[in-house]
């Protein structure tokens, strides 16, 4: 899609959905997290701010989390919010801060409360996620003194330029990223996320970009985290979705791209979110549940063994066949392109 299209429809769907007015917190779930060689119990918290900055001015084609995010939030009503987190904290040595947009940026929270909030926690790693252009070296020094291990998690998504400008409409390159990388690789772990199929994107690309992107970000990350797209309100993947122009991935796709991931010296992890629903990656139906659970498993063992004899289903050779004939259904190509291709066949 044209990016200048692209922008206009993201902004004209927003315009047109509601954020929240609570000022609650959004959520907080207890899960399991490889690191350091073994699966460690984790505290994951979504606090509600004020959103990402992007999404007032913009924002990206497969994103809702806007929707969540209050733009009247207050110090006070995030102060209770870090209460009721730590009155469900139960000495997890991972904790995992969102904010659905960047913890980093001061418009969200302030410099004094976040700090607040990573003294709160007595962990060995406390994640934190930021946008490229909110992360200041200084500040991550300063930050990361006051945990065992701060690790910063930025949604790259791609490190395809052209994915990231005409598909997901990210608001910066892949250069925005690695520049930030390498400041503050000195003083936190890296997360990188990489999106499996953003919109306009056919099956096979989506693979091959997650798995060059993996390649790109080797060695400049210490973990990779995929996040298959998964529909969520109020975006554009979601009206793509309801007229039938968008499939979520296969879970065949997350398959394939941790199979060519193997060899990677990082840690890849898979978001299950939404995994094996009908806005989420899934198959059939009928193998779903049993690869979702191969899934999670990898997810706390980083142990490759069970795709090398994996379930047989009928989905997985529809799922090849699929991903072999889609190029051939949408030529996005020139006339001049495809008569080239084709001569005496594609006339004027």
């Amino acid at each position: 899609m044209d990016q200048n299209k692209l922008k206009e429809e993201i902004e004209s769907i927003h315009e047109r959905t509601s954020r929240s007015e609570n000022k609650g917190l959004i959520t907080c779930w207890n899960e399991r997290e490889f690191f350091e060689e073994k699966t460690l119990d984790a505290f994951s918290i979504i606090f509600r701010t004020r959103g990402c900055s992007w999404s007032y001015s913009s924002g990206c084609s497969m994103c809702g989390y806007y929707t969540d995010t209050n733009p009247q939030m207050d110090e006070d009503a995030l102060k209770e919010q870090l209460n009721r987190a730590l009155s469900e904290y139960e000495a997890q040595e991972i904790v995992k801060i969102y904010t659905s947009g960047s913890f980093l940026d001061e418009h969200e929270i302030n410099e004094k409360l976040a700090l607040q909030i990573l003294e709160a926690f007595d962990a060995k790693k406390i994640v934190v996620e930021s946008r490229p252009e909110f992360i200041d070296a200084k500040k991550i020094k300063i930050y990361s003194k006051k945990v065992d291990t701060l690790e910063v998690a930025i949604g790259l998504e791609s490190a395809n330029d052209f994915v990231l400008k005409n598909c997901i409409n990210k608001g910066f390159r892949f250069k925005d990223y690695k520049k930030k990388v390498k400041q503050i690789s000195e003083h936190a772990s890296i997360r990188t996320y990489l999106l499996l199929k953003p919109p306009f994107l056919l099956e096979k690309e989506a693979v091959n970009d997650v798995v060059e992107s993996i390649r790109k970000v080797k060695d400049l990350t210490d973990i990779v985290s995929i996040n298959p797209v998964n529909v969520q309100r109020g975006t554009l993947v979601e009206k793509l979705w309801k007229k039938n122009l968008y499939r979520p991935p296969w879970l065949w796709s997350i398959i394939e791209v941790l199979s060519q991931a193997e060899a990677s010296d990082n840690a890849v992890f898979i978001s299950e979110a939404g995994v094996g629903s009908k806005r989420g990656a899934h198959n059939c139906g009928e193998c779903d549940d049993d690869l979702k659970k191969i899934i999670q498993d990898y997810n706390q063992t980083q142990n490759h063994k069970p795709f090398k004899d994996i379930l047989e289903c009928d989905c997985r050779e529809r799922w090849e066949r699929e991903s072999d004939i889609e190029p051939f259904l949408f030529f996005r190509g020139t006339a001049e392109l495809l008569r080239s291709r084709c001569p005496g066949i594609y006339r004027r």
